[in-house]
């Protein structure tokens, strides 16, 4: 694998290597669902009074395939504006070449210092032929200095790994752990050439498993309305504590089945507003909750004691 040229500070893997926020974008309850500044400058604030110190705008639970480039632009400079000293703003640009080339040059003018990269095809599964995946993100990264953390949405291979790795300009792989297996083999082969950021909610219970395979940071949906237990989970795999790992997950674990059966981005918008939080409603094709999903959900928030429900 030949060298990369783009060497990345160690303060930057540093605060990457945390618990990432995949921040809800709330919208005005109007015909056109416009985004509420206002709503999502609260949230933010919200989230940095309770300790988070990463904070991804647009991912995936942000409604990234439902924001238009301006949005995504707009949602980025507020977190910078709100939020950007406590911080780590994460920007995130959608699987479309002609948007992303753009949405990366605004990034870099208004100072953004890591992007998530969702891939072409985003809900896909991986072409058999990958060289036109790789030719993507070559394309991106030699488009800006802008560090990129491409998110595994197709089930990648080992060897697409190990491709993704030697192009200059990626800092790291956010990856769900749908299946884990071609990522622990790659985090075997490549390990620190990468940043390794996994996910919990697919397979409530085992993340303690994930940090021992060599993941370094996940990312969490819950933490927009409930931070503490995320954060608290984070510093427990620091110290390898893996009992008390497995002890906060199990009480946890109500919460994520409930957002197995619903959709993600609005099961944690219907928690942000029963604990007095501004959530509202997702864009199509998302759906809101229905009636019962969310009297289930107001139950089990009662039940963990989450602060803020009535």
């Amino acid at each position: 694998m030949k060298e990369k040229r783009m060497a990345f500070s160690e303060a930057l893997k540093t605060r990457i290597r945390n618990v990432h926020t995949y921040v809800v974008t709330p919208f005005k309850d109007d015909a056109s669902m416009t985004v509420d500044m206002e709503a999502l400058r609260a949230n933010l604030q919200f989230l940095v009074s309770r300790g988070v110190k990463v904070a991804a705008m647009g991912g995936g639970t942000g409604e990234c395939e439902a924001l238009t480039p301006d949005e995504h632009v707009q949602i980025t400079q507020t977190a910078l504006e709100t939020v950007g000293d406590p911080c780590l703003v994460v920007a995130t640009v959608p699987g479309n070449m002609g948007i992303a080339l753009h949405l990366l040059d605004e990034y870099e003018r208004m100072g953004i210092e890591v992007v998530l990269a969702m891939p072409p095809l985003v809900r896909g599964k991986i072409p058999s032929d990958t060289s036109g995946l790789i030719d993507y993100f070559q394309t991106l990264c030699s488009h800006t200095s802008l560090p990129l953390m491409p998110y595994n949405t197709q089930e990648w291979t080992v060897e697409l790994f190990c491709e993704l790795a030697a192009i200059d300009g990626i800092i790291g792989i956010k990856d769900p752990c749908l299946n884990p297996y071609p990522l622990f083999q790659a985090i075997q082969q490549l390990g620190n050439q990468l940043l390794w950021i996994g996910n919990k909610r697919h397979d409530p219970g085992v993340l303690h498993l994930r940090f021992q395979m060599g993941i370094e940071a996940f990312t969490s949906g819950q933490t927009n309305f409930w931070p503490e237990p995320e954060l608290q989970l984070f510093e427990l795999a620091k110290v390898q504590d893996w009992d008390s790992m497995i002890t906060l997950q199990k009480q946890c674990a109500p919460l994520e089945q409930l957002r197995l059966l619903n959709d993600d981005a609005a099961m944690v918008k219907a928690a942000m507003d029963l604990v007095g939080l501004k959530g509202g409603r997702v864009r199509a094709p998302r759906s809101d909750l229905n009636s019962q999903s969310r009297t289930e959900l107001a139950k089990t928030l009662r039940e963990l004691k989450v602060p803020g429900i009535a």
